[in-house]
């Protein structure tokens, strides 16, 4: 299978290096994120993983859009015919949310950031474009909205496993998904 091109069976290999490299960038940006947020504002490592989170987030925002347009110029495996359509509704439904929550999220931390009157800085080696002027009033929207977005995404993610899992484990074999984006053997 090459880089670009799936089969009837699976998804490409770039596609599957970006769902799982995302994948484990969401696990770690949101547990530094969960840790950072309590430290005390005094804590010098509060500002270092401050500026890592936000580095590795702009890198997430940027692979999030990577991966929305290789999503619409790539050709996709279609659901099993097995699926109801509701089944069917759902699966686009949870995925087209994440989608947007991949990007909602690190676009609210890159506007937080300018609002509160601070570039967002790759690493400290590179300052991205200011996008947006100094506005504490909105900034502090941006502020309540960051987690709140987190935690819907967390709550989409549950479901895009809890489904990936039915497939897997309950529903008949030919509604299995799994093997698609991971290297396993279908049910026997």
């Amino acid at each position: 299978m090459n880089a670009g091109n799936i089969n009837e069976q699976g998804y490409g290999t770039f596609t599957k290096v970006l769902h799982w490299g995302m994948a484990l960038m969401v696990i770690i940006l949101i547990a530094v994120g969960t840790y950072m947020a309590d430290l005390d504002k005094a804590d010098p490592n509060k500002m270092e993983l401050m500026g890592m989170h936000k580095s590795f987030g702009a890198i997430f925002l940027m692979l999030a859009i990577i991966r929305v347009i290789w999503n619409r110029i790539s050709h996709t495996p279609e659901l099993p015919e097995v699926l109801a359509t509701w089944e069917k509704n759902l699966s686009k439904t949870v995925t087209a949310t994440m989608y947007l929550l991949m990007m909602a999220i690190p676009f609210s931390g890159y506007a937080m950031t300018n609002l509160f009157g601070y570039p967002v800085s790759l690493f400290g080696l590179i300052d991205l474009p200011v996008l947006f002027e100094k506005n504490i009033e909105i900034a502090k929207l941006a502020k309540q909205a960051h987690p709140l977005l987190v935690y819907a995404l967390l709550v989409a993610i549950f479901a895009h496993i809890a489904g990936a899992l039915k497939h897997r484990f309950i529903d008949a074999r030919d509604a299995d998904v799994l093997p698609r984006m991971m290297s396993i053997k279908p049910r026997p």
